[in-house]
């Protein structure tokens, strides 16, 4: 009895824990690139962007999502190491990547409408010849 006493209750710890778990990243390749991409999606995390972060690593990006396909405009509120930022046409194709740098006031602004930003460590785009016209996939599992 106390053996399918311990069953029942590791079997209900499991289901708890299994509820937790954190949520799969997105599936996004830039310029034929996969790219590791923690998700914006909603207007807190896309308020916050990479405030917090300690750094990205290689391969590793912050992805906007929004709900539209407007002008976004970014810039570095708070954000304590350099990076890019790959403004995403409505037609999945790289419209801009401008760099910023720390204590970088300027605010910049998508040349078209994009529904997509991602930001990556800075030189990245560059180092995987990320450029204007450079396709972006985004697969969110739905």
């Amino acid at each position: 009895m106390k053996a399918s006493l311990r069953t029942v209750v590791l079997g209900l710890v499991v289901v708890v824990l299994s509820g937790c778990a954190v949520a799969p990243m997105p599936r996004v390749t830039l310029g034929g690139q996969a790219v590791d991409a923690y998700l914006a999606d909603t207007m807190a995390k896309r308020s916050q962007g990479l405030q917090g972060f300690d750094g990205l690593a290689d391969g590793e990006a912050l992805l906007f999502v929004y709900p539209d396909e407007r002008v976004r405009t970014f810039g570095m509120k708070d954000v304590g190491f350099p990076i890019d930022v790959v403004f995403i046409g409505t037609d999945n194709k790289v419209t801009a990547v401008v760099s910023l740098y720390v204590g970088d006031a300027r605010k910049i602004q998508s040349p078209n409408p994009s529904r997509y930003v991602l930001e990556l460590p800075q030189g990245w785009a560059a180092a995987h010849d990320i450029t204007v016209g450079s396709p972006f996939t985004y697969d969110d599992g739905r």
